[in-house]
């Protein structure tokens, strides 16, 4: 790493990282290509070798790894949380209100075209696309974002992609309870939140009841988001602690990699990489506020991409005899990537954005605010 930094200003906005968030998501996309040739959500069996999946030749390490960029998504957001909250003064109806008005109602509106095309599926067809536990339980499990945190959930159901961000749910709780120990104590507060969130995960308690120890697993990974953040705030005008800091992750991605440690490899790249957007970030500032739109589509692409999947499976149901040799033609991959990609700014440009204004219109409003 040879870049000055000393004479930069430091970021108010992190688009380039934010933007990681959405080719994060597209690397989810590509690893959900094998739902194509599913028969039947149980028919799991049937799933050929990533190896005869279109361009694997080029794409095989996503198909068959890509689901860990969800692990970088969580790491993410405790990069960007901690920039947007280590100032900032908050009350817990103000954070949980624009958490709310950020993530339920593409939550809810997926969740029912999902409800609609499972329906039709079951009746018409005879069987579930892609996730079963499509019953009552599960869809409240769902209304309420508690499809994975809680123990109450016998597996995905509905949208399943959905269960990350239901667990994130539980690391923003404990986020924001911890902030002010944060904000006071910085690194010394995040590293030990780290480690107990993670040894909850691995002990797995038998005193918390109802809860998924998954959840303290994501909030492990969010809170070492939280601690590159506080690195790159304290030394992001010293070059050589910069430097530090990246080959320290560097070597410990390889070693990690090396030895088989999943949960230190996947910290140690995903430092690698937000610390590789948060220079960027840092050298050009607002000469890449473009970027700023590819960020806020990542949402939308992660939930949106399954629904359009199901959809293309009922057709195949309904119409060609449920035959999934589409599945092996060079067209249906980049035809799935640019519509889940042209889907995703169209919902969040005509959707995600005003609703999720209202909301917060609305919620501002109310006098539970102060």
């Amino acid at each position: 790493m040879d870049i000055e930094t000393k004479n930069f200003v430091f970021p108010q906005y992190f688009n380039c990282v934010d933007s990681i968030r959405t080719i994060a998501a597209l690397v989810v996309v590509i690893s959900h290509y094998h739902h194509f040739y599913l028969s039947d959500f149980s028919a799991r069996d049937e799933i050929p070798s990533s190896q005869s999946f279109p361009y694997s030749e080029l794409l095989r390490p996503l198909y068959d790894f890509g689901g860990n960029a969800v692990q970088l998504f969580w790491v993410i957001s405790g990069f960007v949380f901690m920039h947007v909250y280590a100032q900032r003064p908050t009350s817990p109806y103000q954070f949980f209100a624009a958490r709310f008005a950020r993530l339920y109602p593409l939550h809810f509106a997926t969740l029912i075209f999902v409800l609609l095309l499972q329906t039709i599926s079951i009746n018409y067809v005879g069987h579930w696309q892609i996730y079963g536990n499509n019953d009552t339980r599960h869809f409240l499990l769902q209304l309420f974002m508690a499809s994975n945190w809680s123990t109450l959930s016998r597996g995905l159901s509905f949208n399943g992609p959905i269960w990350s961000v239901s667990l994130e749910i539980g690391a923003y709780v404990m986020f924001f309870l911890s902030l002010g120990v944060l904000r006071k104590f910085g690194v010394l507060a995040a590293v030990p939140l780290a480690a107990a969130c993670w040894a909850i995960s691995i002990v797995s308690p038998s005193f918390i009841p109802l809860v998924r120890m998954s959840v303290f697993e994501c909030a492990g990974y969010f809170y070492s988001g939280i601690i590159l953040y506080m690195l790159f705030q304290k030394f992001y005008s010293c070059t050589a602690h910069l430097s530090a800091i990246y080959s320290l992750s560097l070597l410990a991605s390889g070693i990690s990699v090396l030895v088989g440690d999943q949960r230190a490899s996947t910290v140690s790249i995903s430092w690698c990489i937000l610390l590789t957007a948060a220079l960027v970030d840092l050298r050009y500032g607002n000469k890449i506020a473009k970027l700023k739109s590819v960020g806020n589509v990542s949402y939308s692409l992660y939930l949106v991409h399954v629904p359009l999947q199901m959809c293309v499976l009922l057709v195949a149901d309904l119409f060609f005899e449920g035959n999934r040799g589409f599945a092996q033609s060079p067209f249906l991959l980049p035809i799935y990537l640019i519509s889940s990609v042209l889907v995703s700014f169209f919902v969040y440009r005509f959707y995600e954005l005003p609703v999720g204004r209202l909301y917060r219109n609305a919620f501002n409003r109310n006098p539970l605010r102060v």
